[in-house]
């Protein structure tokens, strides 16, 4: 009796494992999908460069900073010479980004590291053609509290 129960436990299990797989094969996630391979690759190419490489490019004036926190948030204060392209409004905004040389260099950031906006706008950046993406990480935040140049 406890073979049986056993046995159709087992068969249970395996039929809802196979089930699974045919089911994210036909709908190409989880296992098989192949964006989130290529998503990975492309955040794997960000550099995140740290506060002192973000004012060494600052002063070289040759970067483009993007604050890519929301509208508010950049109207309260903002590294100086950044525009504003907030990851929500990025499809509102793709006119200003599609009149920036694709090779500019550009360094994105947000408020911080509790805020990943800056590397997803990165990440949509390069998908969409820039070649000279990077990521300051410490952001609005880190920016401030030493002092460098911002706008409020």
């Amino acid at each position: 009796m406890k073979r049986k129960i056993i046995r159709e436990v087992l068969l249970i299990v395996g039929l809802a494992i196979l089930l699974g797989f045919v089911f994210t094969f036909i709908t190409k996630q989880g296992f098989f999908s192949n964006k989130s391979s290529s998503n990975s690759s492309v955040k794997n190419s960000l550099e995140i460069i740290p506060l002192q490489k973000a004012k060494e490019l600052f002063e070289s004036k040759e970067a483009l900073f993007i604050d890519s926190r929301h509208e508010f948030e950049y109207k309260l204060g903002h590294i100086e010479g950044a525009i504003n392209i907030a990851l929500n409004e990025l499809e509102s905004k793709s006119t200003q980004l599609d009149s920036i040389p694709k090779n500019k260099l550009i360094i994105i950031y947000c408020d911080g590291a509790d805020c990943n906006s800056s590397v997803e706008l990165g990440v949509k950046c390069l998908e969409s053609g820039f070649t000279n993406i990077k990521i300051f990480f410490g952001g609005w935040q880190e920016w401030k509290n030493a002092n460098f140049p911002i706008v409020k």
